[in-house]
């Protein structure tokens, strides 16, 4: 009877290895997750932020408690949030969120940009504060710049 022949084996990579070209492969996707009672909007920015690189929108609400629950859950590095939603209120939700960790990166953006509720907003942790009508493309800009290290969270932002 022959031994058995050993068995050649091959090196395992330390990183899984990726099936996409550079330079989708430089850098692991950011998750963004979008909060907004309206699903046009939510559409709508989720068709925006599609086009980005290494951006990815992982989950999105339209009411505050599947919100909370569904950030806590993903823990996206990134929370797009409206003020006004049905259920609670959107400050409620960055307040809370803001007390996990790992923190993410607040944006709100909003049709309530009114300067009270900009102040309310920074004070209670937003990292960017954008009105819907007149600052909706700042949301991409911002995203942008992130993943990139060319910008980081500003709360003096508005």
């Amino acid at each position: 009877m022959n031994p058995p022949l050993p068995q050649r084996r091959e090196p395992r990579p330390s990183v899984p290895t990726c099936p996409m070209p550079e330079p989708s492969c430089a850098s692991p996707r950011v998750p963004v997750y979008i909060v907004d009672d309206s699903p046009v909007l939510r559409e709508r920015l989720v068709a925006m932020i599609s086009e980005l690189p290494n951006i990815e929108v992982v989950g999105q609400a339209d009411i505050a408690f599947e919100a909370i629950h569904g950030i806590r859950r993903l823990r996206p590095a990134i929370v797009v949030l409206d003020i006004s939603m049905p259920g609670g209120s959107g400050m409620y939700v960055l307040e809370t969120v803001k007390k996990d960790r790992p923190v993410p990166l607040v944006i709100m953006l909003t049709n309530f940009a009114h300067e009270q509720y900009r102040q309310k907003c920074l004070q209670l942790g937003a990292d960017y504060f954008f009105d819907k009508s007149t600052e909706f493309d700042r949301v991409t800009e911002v995203l942008r710049k992130l993943p990139s290290g060319q910008e980081g969270p500003a709360t003096s932002q508005a």
